[in-house]
């Protein structure tokens, strides 16, 4: 025999009879408003401004065999920019990725004679991925990020008998903070690499082709964590009207002493 009695199919015929609907819906009264006039503006904040280094390497295959490279063309595209949270208010992690959009021009060959090498000049766009993750510090007195928690509440009550809590009856709260999600924006970016020519042919005596070119990218970039927030207006001075300006007074002339 269980704690429901014997035989009991209590759930059953509950779902058979209101099974995934809504009923006797009801709102009592004019709901309340409370409202206030905050003297603030939604702007932009920056939180900070940080300068990473990212280490790449990448071998790109080219379409046709080349014989030199004649120029290079890069450029950053940031995918994804998130600031983590971490234990300390005054801390948290970014974590980014994105790729180097890297255009590759270089001459193939066609024909060699004795005094010339003929070709046409092709280009390859390569998309090369990379990512990292850096600590941020705030400073006390600066912005900081500000995320307001949710918080959540749940109580019972006691049945007749006073020794349990009545299982189909139970208190809940429950407040939702909708926080200004935080953004990047790409400052600049610096290119130091090593472009190694891979599996090679010799085509002459003095004439060497490659069709794979592996990258030693060292990229350096600048990245502004922003954020929306309240900020308040400041508050003009109070202005107080001129003092008006008289003459100044006349001095009164005294009658000259007479002499006894």
């Amino acid at each position: 025999m269980g704690i429901h009695g014997e035989g009991c199919n209590c759930g059953q015929s509950q779902v058979e009879k209101n099974s995934c609907t809504v009923e006797k819906a009801r709102v009592f009264g004019m709901a309340s408003t409370e409202t206030t006039f905050p003297k603030t503006i939604k702007v932009p904040v920056t939180l900070a401004e940080t300068a990473v280094v990212v280490c790449v390497e990448a071998d790109v295959h080219l379409e046709k065999p080349a014989l030199e490279i004649i120029r290079v063309l890069k450029s950053v595209i940031l995918e994804q920019c998130e600031l983590v949270p971490t234990f300390s208010p005054l801390s948290a992690n970014l974590f980014v990725t994105g790729f180097i959009r890297k255009n590759i021009e270089y001459t193939t060959i066609d024909q060699v004679t004795g005094t010339a090498v003929c070709g046409d000049v092709r280009h390859t766009t390569a998309l090369i991925p990379f990512d990292f993750c850096t600590e941020l510090t705030f400073p006390a007195a600066g912005p900081t990020l500000q995320l307001a928690p949710d918080f959540e509440s749940h109580g019972e009550y006691l049945n007749k008998s006073g020794h349990a809590a009545k299982i189909n009856v139970g208190l809940f709260g429950n407040r939702k903070v909708y926080n200004e999600r935080p953004y990047c924006e790409l400052l600049f970016t610096e290119f130091t690499e090593l472009d190694i020519g891979l599996e090679n042919k010799r085509c002459k005596d003095t004439t060497k082709t490659f069709s794979t070119v592996r990258e030693k990218i060292v990229l350096r970039l600048g990245i502004k964590v922003l954020q929306d927030q309240q900020v308040p207006i400041p508050t003009p001075p109070p202005t107080h009207p001129p003092k008006p300006t008289f003459p100044p007074p006349c001095k009164p002339i005294c009658p000259p002493k007479k002499k006894w």
